[in-house]
């Protein structure tokens, strides 16, 4: 890896590199990826109140990621890393194509599956029910720190956001598996198109860019704490978001079931 970003021109020294890398990694044991609401998602399948309630405080969140990436692409300093960020805008965005982006793929997924479950047309963007107040501290902040006048802040924070997503889709997918009975077999696959964007290519490429995006960022091993910064707090968004959505599934009635 030391090498490939050598010779990709990025300025970090090895050691910088190093601890950039573990760092990335380290997202796999912090709370964000590794909590109690991903081990019920997969695990068992739950009723239309508790499936809503994910459904629409996810999207509320990932509704946004154009907007955190565009952030920082504005608050960063480097030219190979705004290339590498406006790609990932590109991606995200579909390409140019409003049907194609991500966001949409994603809301025509989660309006037919609560449909199908609450057997009548249901629109996750609309819903009357307020965010848990996590998420909108979630989506409030995490926009902030996409915001910071630090790049290595940012660069930490879109590292996070890139870590986490890949195994973050893999375990969500792996629970959308349990409301399979809602579709026919091939439809069930054409409609989970968002899922296999992400964990067939597009986050692998994400992250990536994330890596060499924030090792651009970083001359030595001084820039490294303010990475860290913007990469753990905005983990630590994200863990408390998902913790409180298991707890208000449990507070459903039957826990959600």
């Amino acid at each position: 890896m030391t090498t490939l970003m050598q010779e990709m021109g990025l300025v970090a020294d090895d050691d910088a590199l190093e601890k950039i890398r573990a760092l990335a990694e380290g997202c796999m044991s912090h709370g964000a990826v590794d909590n109690r609401f991903y081990q019920l998602w997969m695990n068992e399948a739950l009723g239309a109140a508790a499936v809503t309630l994910v459904a629409q405080n996810f999207f509320a969140r990932v509704n946004r990621t154009p907007i955190r990436i565009a952030l920082a692409f504005l608050n960063m300093d480097e030219l190979t890393a705004r290339a590498e960020t406006v790609e990932n805008l590109y991606d995200e965005m579909g390409g140019g194509s409003p049907v194609r982006a991500h966001t949409h793929i994603l809301r025509e997924f989660l309006n037919l599956l609560l449909s199908r479950m609450h057997g009548c047309p249901v629109d996750v963007s609309a819903l009357d029910t307020p965010l848990l107040p996590s998420t909108s501290r979630l989506i409030k902040e995490s926009e902030e720190l996409f915001s910071s006048p630090d790049p290595r802040v940012v660069c930490g924070a879109l590292l996070a956001q890139e870590w986490h997503a890949y195994p973050q889709l893999v375990y969500l997918y792996e629970g959308v598996r349990n409301y399979r009975k809602y579709f026919d077999l091939m439809e069930f696959h054409e409609s989970c198109e968002y899922f296999y964007l992400h964990i067939g290519a597009t986050e692998k490429q994400h992250k990536v860019h994330s890596l060499s995006t924030a090792a651009r960022a970083c001359s030595g091993a001084r820039d490294i704490e303010s990475l860290r910064l913007g990469f753990t707090t905005y983990l630590d968004l994200l863990s408390e978001n998902w913790d409180e959505i298991y707890d208000a599934i449990g507070s459903l009635p039957e826990g959600g079931k």
